[in-house]
């Protein structure tokens, strides 16, 4: 495999296309693997605290038509009832579909910026309008600031999946 570390800056301008149009797609594909994980984790969350206080609100109602409700079962409803009242605030706090959406949206973009790359590598004319390249690095430059952070565990994870398999897509 390919050293992903080694960095040499390219020598003209199609060079300097092709590494832009790399950075693009791995900067697009993390964001979007990104969010799918945050999309996961969500969604992991939400079962956990839908299926918590399913049990509680159940077992509460059955509790209240018996008398005779043992102390270790009314303690173990209370830990249950806490612990579905925390998930539900790690939920709130973690805010995972948001920071999934902001991903998706930053993907989009960073796919919007990789396919006008692709364009003007290909020769489109349309593409080539006077000042090309300092519009498309200040659009970069304003991906970089205003994209949420992708973990490196996650942007290496897809460097090394665009490596493996190069036809992986996500044209959205």
């Amino acid at each position: 495999m390919k050293n992903l570390t080694a960095y040499e800056p390219p020598v003209d301008e199609n060079q300097l296309l092709l590494k832009w149009i790399r950075r693009a797609r791995e900067s697009q594909m993390s964001h979007y693997d990104m969010a799918d994980l945050l999309a996961a984790r969500d969604r992991g969350v939400g079962w956990l605290v839908t299926a918590l206080t399913a049990f509680v609100g159940t077992a509460v109602f059955a509790s209240l038509s018996s008398t005779a409700v043992s102390p270790a079962l009314r303690i173990f409803l209370g830990l249950v009832s806490v612990a579905a009242a925390v998930s539900a605030a790690l939920q709130t706090f973690f805010r995972y579909a948001e920071r999934a959406e902001k991903h998706r949206a930053a993907g989009a973009r960073y796919g919007a910026v990789r396919r006008r790359l692709e364009a003007i590598f290909a020769g489109d004319a349309d593409a080539r309008d006077g000042h090309y390249l300092t519009a498309i690095r200040d659009e970069l430059d304003r991906l970089a600031e205003d994209s949420p952070n992708v973990p490196p565990r996650v942007f290496y994870r897809t460097q090394r999946t665009l490596a493996d398999d190069p036809r992986r897509s996500r044209d959205t």
